[in-house]
């Protein structure tokens, strides 16, 4: 459910910077709003509420109605359901916070998308309405939680309750594992995995060994739990801790030997020779039957759920032990446009969504009897001749709410949010936890930065290029383009927020 650095977040950063600058930017702070009551034709106020999807929803319109039922009621408002595809999310969202378009609540990914909108006014702060409005959502995450993604003083984003912490590994079909004796206890190292892929190709033709787990990089699943990204993976926290020192990624020797591992894959075929231009994922691949296997966070559960979302069963191997950073935390969850017309009332709306069962099932999963039927009180499956490649409705749940009082799969383990709880608890904290970075005072340096990311990255990190002559022209380019600043800027602000720990 979580991402480390990769090119196309990166991309998503530099063009709301490009459109921020285009359009002059959006300047003033948001004012406060009288809130709305019943309208004068006797309607409810409404909040829209948009959402990443992987597939068009045919029944959305069904699933909302049933919702606007318990919110007229509870909170007097109607809910009107927005999608966006998951490939063009930011790119559609940024297009809309822009053009003033109406505009309530939305899911943000990452922190450093977070960052850029609050530096640019996009997001309405969130700390008083929270003490007004947001009892159960602070039951639910803790206020300690909540204090320490404060930036510049104030809240933006609400996470929705979930894998906090992560830990990164390799996800494999099944059957072809189990077909091959290849034995996911024993993978325990990139060697390891290196012989399976091997495997994979060697014994069956036309099966991609592995693929990316977002588009255009194998190295974005590859490289997780070895540093802290610092929110944008513009200068990095080695190991999550380095003693607080930050350094370039693209100038250590973790980065220069996993794309040379990537660039031997790439010639052994066990990397699809069009992986840097691909738009699938690796979902996407594994469900058609064209790969076998790739990169992802881990948490407990994942072999259910991406069996789920694959169609095909997936069994994982993990690499790394489970860690907590500022980022996984703010990764997936839910902020207010600054241009909303009814801030409160959107605050009550996402209230429910942490302490109502009935509401937030009908949005992760649709309506029961259509799109799943109970199994008991807790348990749900999907009803006889259904699955996901044809439910009519669904959308990424784990981004939006408390899923700990969300049903569970059949297929999943019935402890499933107990084990969650204990995956956060005992994870390692990073010692930069809490840090936000701001990324205004070199913003220009990061624009420049990032086209030379563009440039590169999707060749180096799907082994298309030869790291040898293209990663010397990568750290020359970035050097030019201004990275030492921004990693000066970071040292500096982390060094700041160090002392006042």
């Amino acid at each position: 459910m979580s991402f480390t650095h990769s090119k196309t977040i990166m991309s998503i950063t530099a063009l709301l910077l490009i459109l921020l600058s285009l359009t002059g930017c959006i300047r003033d702070a948001p004012k406060s709003h009288t809130e709305h009551k019943p309208l004068s034709d006797g309607s409810l106020p409404e909040i829209s509420l948009v959402l990443r999807v992987e597939q068009a929803s045919r029944d959305l319109a069904e699933v909302q109605n049933e919702m606007n039922k318990i919110l007229a009621d509870k909170i007097g408002v109607q809910l009107k359901l927005v999608p966006i595809p998951s490939d063009s999310y930011n790119q559609q969202l940024n297009l809309m916070l822009l053009k003033n378009e109406p505009l309530d609540l939305f899911v943000t990914v990452t922190s450093d998308e977070i960052n850029h909108m609050v530096l640019n006014w996009l997001l309405y702060p969130l700390a008083d309405l929270l003490d007004s409005s947001g009892p159960d959502i602070k039951q639910a995450i803790g206020i300690p939680l909540l204090d320490s993604l404060k930036i510049n003083g104030d809240i933006y984003s609400i996470p929705s309750v979930r894998d906090w912490a992560t830990s990164y590994g390799i996800i494999m079909r099944k059957d072809l594992a189990d077909k091959h004796r290849i034995d996911p206890a024993s993978i325990r190292t990139m060697d390891d995995v290196e012989k399976a892929l091997q495997t994979i190709k060697e014994r069956e033709p036309g099966i991609v060994p592995i693929v990316p787990f977002q588009p255009s990089s194998i190295y974005s699943g590859l490289s997780g739990g070895t540093y802290d990204r610092l929110e944008d993976g513009l200068g990095i926290l080695p190991d999550y801790d380095n003693d607080l020192k930050v350094v370039n990624l693209y100038e250590t020797d973790d980065y220069s030997n996993a794309i040379n591992r990537i660039r031997s894959w790439y010639l052994a075929g066990y990397v699809a020779k069009d992986a840097a231009v691909s738009s699938d994922n690796g979902r996407e691949l594994v469900r058609a039957g064209k790969a076998f296997s790739y990169f992802t966070p881990i948490k407990p559960g994942v072999e259910e759920q991406e069996s789920r979302l694959t169609g095909k069963a997936m069994i994982a191997a993990p690499l790394t032990s489970p860690t907590m950073t500022s980022s996984t935390i703010k990764l997936f969850g839910m902020s207010l446009s600054a241009r909303s017309q009814h801030p409160q009332k959107a605050m009550e709306l996402l209230n429910l969504l942490y302490s109502d069962s009935a509401l937030l099932n009908l949005l992760n999963y649709g309506i029961e009897g259509k799109h799943y039927i109970k199994k008991t009180d807790q348990v749900i499956a999907y009803p006889p001749g259904v699955d996901s490649s044809d439910l009519g409705y669904s959308f990424h749940n784990y981004e939006v709410g408390n899923q700990f009082i969300s049903s569970i799969w059949e297929t999943d383990d019935p402890d499933i949010w107990k084990k969650m709880n204990v995956f956060n608890q005992k994870a390692k904290k990073s010692k930069a936890l809490g840090f936000s970075y701001d990324a205004n005072p070199v913003g220009t340096e990061i624009s420049a930065v990032q086209e030379v990311l563009d440039r590169y990255l999707s060749g180096l990190e799907t082994g298309t290029l030869d790291p040898a002559e293209t990663l010397p022209e990568l750290q020359t380019a970035l050097k030019a383009a201004g990275i030492d600043k921004i990693i000066a800027e970071k040292q500096k602000q982390l060094d700041e927020w160090a002392k006042q720990q």
